[in-house]
């Protein structure tokens, strides 16, 4: 997306140049995002230090999109994050209907892949995108406590679900390679919320015919659900600062 507002600099520059944003667009981003949990679980069971202690964990972010000049037809974009939380601690409480008054090693798998639909809103801006969209996230994680003790151990919960999320993204662009970008994806219904916010800077460095660049910046997600949407209730943040690279090229 970067590649809009620079071709329309460009195309103000040259006429050869205007063909520059009729171009098919495949890049791909990796990141690696150190996330560390709050809140809790299950009706009152702390993730935190007084209660499973889930350690902060390098998660992996991959990104693959496609874009296309085509006007009304979204772009695409396919995102997987993998993010497994582990912690000891202690806990007085139910978990997984199971009792549990004692010390237990636990496991928080809130790893999760989206598909996004965007379309851009056209600005007489220049270096300015601004884009909006759809989301539906799949879930496909578990949560699962163990006593220390007896091997005692719940179920595996399963976190197995989609929810259906709103999109927008906002990047500006500078003629030297630096970037800005945030975006979130949000829901509210019902006990049931989400919102996913990022933000960052990046550089795309002075390679001609491909886009590859390094970014930096921090994510927050906001999960809570009832136990009609998934197996058990949560109510949990996960933040922290993540680092990666991106690639791009057009044909």
């Amino acid at each position: 997306m970067k590649k809009t507002a620079i071709a329309a600099l460009l195309a103000a520059l040259t006429p050869m140049a205007a063909q520059a944003d009729l171009l098919f667009t495949v890049g791909a981003k990796a990141s690696i995002w150190n996330a560390e949990p709050s809140g809790q679980l299950d009706d009152g069971v702390s993730v935190e230090s007084d209660g499973l202690n889930l350690d902060s964990d390098n998660g992996q972010q991959l990104t693959l999109y496609f874009e296309h000049p085509l006007p009304f037809i979204p772009n695409l974009q396919l995102k997987k994050t993998a993010l497994e939380l582990e912690g000891d601690g202690f806990i007085n409480a139910k978990f997984g209907d199971k009792p549990f008054s004692e010390d237990v090693t636990s496991t928080f798998d809130l790893s999760h892949t989206d598909l996004t639909m965007i379309w851009g809103v056209p600005l007489p801006v220049p270096f300015v995108d601004v884009n909006f969209g759809l989301t539906a996230r799949q879930f496909d994680g578990v949560a699962e406590v163990t006593s220390k003790t007896n091997s005692q151990k719940n179920e595996p919960v399963d976190l197995d679900f989609v929810m259906p999320l709103l999109y927008g993204e906002v990047e500006v662009n500078t003629p030297f390679g630096v970037y800005g970008q945030v975006d979130v994806n949000y829901i509210g219904y019902g006990d049931n919320k989400m919102k996913d916010l990022s933000y960052g800077i990046g550089y795309d460095l002075p390679i001609p015919v491909v886009d590859l660049g390094l970014e930096a910046g921090y994510r927050s997600l906001t999960l809570q659900t009832d136990e009609d949407l998934a197996d058990i209730e949560t109510d949990v943040e996960v933040k922290g600062a993540y680092f990666g690279a991106n690639f791009a090229v057009g044909f």
